[in-house]
């Protein structure tokens, strides 16, 4: 029977590494038939499940795989990941060091626990993970990759910079690699590789974007001469209106031709109020490229109008114009609900992004400085059913339940045009504050959800890294590409009272 047994788990291994896994279970499953705890064919079939997402069985099975051999390194290793991927970090966690412990040579161990480590927050645990992973394989590219971002995105730090280059060079052609170090480069003024390699975005499989441009040759920057361009934008609706911050520019540089931009249905009304002036039509994306001849994402247009500082400098980004007759209605309205002489703020405080909102967000108890200050009515432009919110804190912010910020971006336009400024976490409001020239105040944390195309906060020395606290690290307080918005980060990673009470000292016309 041993023979058979050791027949078949060599099999279904032959027929799981080849992806056929409908013939792998089957002899994975086969094989514990003979032998129910044979530890190698339950460890492989835990593999399995976990890899379909069964991650409770795979779990089950793999504990039984350890109890049969204890010993073993992997399966430490992967009880580990179905752990983590059911979220209880902690038994991960332990699996993580337990295999590591038992096979102290092997970086996989060491590399997931880094990965788990910064999932948890554990910022200066998991870099030291990443280390030790690449001291037993320097050339392990995903432990590279995922270095340089958490040493990118957490601490901007320049020493992200190397660990992105050597990630390159062992995988040139690792499309999501390409697109990060691009974002790296660009957040650091290196705009000819940075636009090059953020073009990588549409093989990465990170953004579920379609190909709106219809496979038409792209648009270099070449006069059109007579010629079809589709200017199309690209992600979410702040996205589309950030990137489209280049369009007129764009447009003047096509020249003679015919123009097309074609944006997501909700921003129609809007481009078509700011651009039908100027013989551009504007459309929805599905179809649009079908009589063009050449296209151009909205991004794209900055490998050719964003080359240096000085090509944002030229442009204060505002651009779109809301609705005269809505937006003065809605200004005798709120005026209404304030005291003679109150300034006018609109208040978003929450991000529904699923990986950084509990970055972004800021509950609203917090904000009580901003309340306390006289002379000014809050108004709500947050997104979203938030009387509950509101209510549950006390706060003086009043809603407008005419106006739904997430289906009528033409409506929330003129909501905000109606108002004297904003104070905002990132989200699609700040995007529509910018592109219309409302002032904004705009908080940002320090580390994860600090985007690329706001001006970064300065390094964080080593010693914060390791927990030090420290108050003089203040960012730059402008956005290169709106002029209408000051920015308002975290000196302390997770701490907003620095920036919520710098922010209440300028609003205090006192």
């Amino acid at each position: 029977m041993a023979d058979a047994v050791m027949a078949g788990l060599q099999a279904a291994l032959m027929q799981h590494q080849a992806g056929d896994l409908v013939a792998a279970r089957a002899g994975y499953e086969a094989v514990l038939a003979l032998q129910p705890e044979q530890a190698d064919a339950l460890h492989l079939l835990g593999v399995l499940e976990d890899q379909q997402g069964h991650h409770a069985e795979a779990a089950a099975l793999i504990r039984r795989a350890i109890a049969a051999s204890p010993r073993a390194a992997n399966f430490h290793g992967n009880l580990g990941n179905a752990l983590r991927a059911l979220g209880d970090h902690a038994e991960a966690e332990a699996a993580y060091r337990e295999a590591n412990r038992l096979d102290p040579g092997d970086p996989e161990a060491l590399y997931n626990l880094g990965n788990l480590l910064r999932d948890r927050r554990r910022l200066g645990q998991a870099e030291a993970a990443f280390h030790a992973t690449l001291r037993l394989a320097p050339r392990h590219r995903d432990a590279l990759h995922n270095l340089a971002m958490l040493l990118w995105e957490e601490y901007d730090a320049p020493e992200a910079d190397a660990f992105f280059a050597q990630a390159l060079a062992l995988s040139p052609q690792d499309h999501a690699l390409r697109m990060h170090y691009g974002l790296y480069c660009l957040g650091r003024d290196r705009f000819d590789p940075g636009w090059a390699l953020y073009e990588s975005r549409w093989q990465s499989g990170l953004y579920p974007e379609r190909d709106w441009g219809m496979g038409k040759p792209l648009w270099r920057g070449e006069p059109l001469a007579g010629r079809h361009l589709l200017l199309w934008g690209e992600q979410g609706v702040g996205d589309q209106m950030l990137y489209g911050t280049m369009l007129r520019a764009a447009i003047e540089r096509a020249g003679a031709g015919r123009v097309t931009i074609a944006v997501t249905d909700r921003l129609v009304p809007l481009y078509a109020r700011a651009f039908s002036a100027v013989g551009v039509a504007v459309t929805t994306r599905e179809g649009a490229a079908a009589a063009a001849d050449l296209q151009c994402p909205f991004a794209s247009l900055g490998g050719i109008l964003r080359r240096a500082p000085a090509d944002f400098a030229a442009h204060d980004g505002a651009y779109l114009r809301a609705d005269p007759q809505q937006r003065d209605t809605l200004r005798q309205r709120y005026a209404a609900w304030a005291k003679p002489g109150d300034r006018l703020l609109g208040l978003s405080w929450r991000s529904t992004n699923a990986r950084l909102a509990d970055h972004k967000s800021i509950p609203l108890p917090l904000l009580a400085p901003l309340f306390a200050l006289p002379g000014i009515t809050w108004i709500s432009v947050q997104y979203g059913d938030v009387a509950a919110d509101i209510a549950a804190a006390g706060a003086p912010v009043r809603i407008d339940d005419s106006i739904d910020a997430m289906r009528d971006m033409d409506g929330f336009a003129s909501q905000i045009a109606a108002l004297d400024g904003i104070v905002s976490i990132s989200n699609s409001a700040v995007h529509m504050a910018g592109a219309l020239g409302v002032p904004c105040d705009l908080l940002l944390p320090r580390g994860a959800g600090r985007l690329w195309y706001w001006p970064r906060p300065a390094p964080v020395p080593t010693a914060i890294r390791a927990g030090v606290s420290d108050s003089d690290t203040e960012s730059d307080a402008e956005s290169r590409w709106y002029g209408s918005l000051r920015l308002w980060h975290q000196t302390v990673t997770g701490d907003w009272r620095a920036p919520i009470a710098n922010l209440a000292g300028c609003l205090n016309p006192g």
